[in-house]
């Protein structure tokens, strides 16, 4: 028979185990996640590079992002933003677990 610290430990490691098999399953997903964003950025790029931009020199402000075919890059900066944010939060994360 194991004595209480034996078990302990066994169920300690069985935890750290899980947890392991956890963090494997959400980099796996967020790797998806961030290949399916990049190939979305890609065919952006690529169907709204042949657009021609008749934007004004006197009108460089913040709405001339608005004008005709410009709106999608302003969707492919902010998709690229937030996907740059949840992977750094993500990996800040998994390397303060691996210190403790």
């Amino acid at each position: 028979m194991r004595n209480t610290e034996e078990k302990i430990r066994i169920m300690h490691k069985r935890a750290a185990a899980i947890k392991r098999k956890e963090d494997r399953f959400r980099l796996r997903v967020l790797g998806s996640l961030s290949g399916c964003l990049l190939v979305c950025l890609i065919v952006m790029v690529q169907k709204l590079g042949g657009l021609q931009h008749d934007v004004l020199i006197g009108q460089t402000t913040g709405s001339s992002l608005l004008d005709d075919g410009t709106g999608g890059y302003v969707l492919a900066a902010v998709i690229a933003f937030i996907a740059g944010v949840i992977i750094t939060a993500m990996i800040y994360k998994w390397k303060n677990k691996a210190q403790r």
